[in-house]
């Protein structure tokens, strides 16, 4: 059995690679959105076609959608698995609580009125937070809150607008963000309702990151989504016979049992690939994993390094510096599969439509 060899195949990094940026979005389940240009290269890494523009033109005809989500940053997503992961989120009821309040401005008096404005406010399309601020000063009861949508805790009046699916980022007006309507609205959701979001969530990411440890779910779902440790259990275990438990290295590891047997015959194949900043094959287990980087190169992970893969684990980081690559092995390069990173770069010049030559940073 390679366990990472399945992952990869799930993530498109081998084979002939996914049909689609909405396929290459649903089989990381989630990808960060900044940097743009990382973005861009996470998806067109795995597009049997690859297009730079892909992603954004997926964005603006609303296949795929940006939203706050993990750690509050930014994440594209396709609307079904933003619908789970958004509900899921809203298990803490964050901004029921005082701090977060007075970090966005607002009181939980205001926040229905608000809701129900800004779906009229945003009918005439995106707007950015300035143009919001000055729709809500227009309006008598909301008018204290125009601050607020602008100022420096805005985004704690905004984020939770987006987990409930009132609103989601819209195309970039020049150097600032938009907020438009989302894919849909929905009331309140009940705890049946999220507790059902976060068992598909859970099913989503198994299937795109099993063998999972404990350790990986928690990162997914309690670190970078707020679920509590013990809901997160509870979900599991109302998952039952769906999840089975398999042995990878002495570590027990999680996978739906529906994927088990494809798992557990996947066999190793020599592959190399050029990942970009923040990919999602880190950034979903963690990077804290040291089955795909060694824990004394964490950082270079953590601080967005572009990093190269062989067999699912990285070897060596990598920029494009004027028309070359630049890769600088963790190890002395003598064991590096030199023709297969050859071949990877210009894999990578086809995509950005440039020469580009390699060069070893022993």
């Amino acid at each position: 059995m390679d366990a990472l060899e399945w992952r990869l195949g799930r993530h498109a990094l081998i084979g002939e690679g996914a049909a689609s940026v909405t396929d290459v979005v649903e089989r990381v389940v989630a990808t960060r959105a900044w940097p743009a240009e990382a973005a861009d290269l996470t998806v067109a890494l795995r597009h049997r076609d690859p297009k730079l523009d892909a992603l954004n033109q997926a964005l603006e005809s609303r296949t795929l959608v940006r939203s706050y989500a993990f750690r509050g940053g930014s994440y594209i997503f396709t609307p079904s698995t933003a619908t789970d992961l958004l509900m899921t989120r809203t298990v803490t009821r964050i901004w029921e609580t005082k701090r977060w309040q007075e970090q966005g401005g607002f009181t939980i008096s205001d926040w229905q009125p608000l809701r129900e404005a800004l779906r009229g406010i945003l009918d005439g399309g995106p707007m950015t937070r300035s143009q919001i601020s000055e729709s809500l000063h227009r309006i008598p009861g909301l008018r204290h809150l125009a601050p607020a949508a602008l100022g420096a805790g805005a985004d704690s009046l905004y984020k939770p607008l987006h987990w409930w699916g009132d609103i989601c980022f819209g195309p970039p007006h020049g150097t600032e963000a938009t907020f438009q309507r989302a894919w849909h609205q929905r009331d309140e959701p009940t705890d049946a309702a999220v507790d059902e979001a976060g068992r598909r969530s859970i099913r989503a990411y198994l299937h795109s990151y099993a063998p999972a440890t404990f350790e990986s779910l928690t990162y997914w779902l309690t670190q970078g989504l707020g679920v509590p440790k013990r809901r997160l259990l509870s979900w599991i275990q109302d998952l039952g016979s769906e999840i089975t438990t398999i042995d990878v290295d002495g570590v027990d590891s999680l996978a739906l049992t529906a994927d088990v047997d494809s798992i557990l015959t996947a066999r190793s194949t020599e592959h190399l690939r050029l990942l970009p900043a923040f990919d999602p094959w880190f950034f979903g287990p963690g990077t804290a994993d040291n089955r795909l980087i060694p824990t004394t190169q964490r950082a270079k992970a953590s601080n967005g390094y572009p990093l190269v893969i062989s067999a699912g684990r990285a070897i060596a980081t990598w920029r494009v510096r004027a028309k070359t690559v630049v890769v600088k092995p963790f190890a002395p390069s003598t064991g590096m599969p030199f023709q297969l990173l050859k071949d990877e770069v210009q894999h990578l010049a086809r995509i950005l439509n440039k020469e580009l030559d390699l060069v070893l940073d022993p």
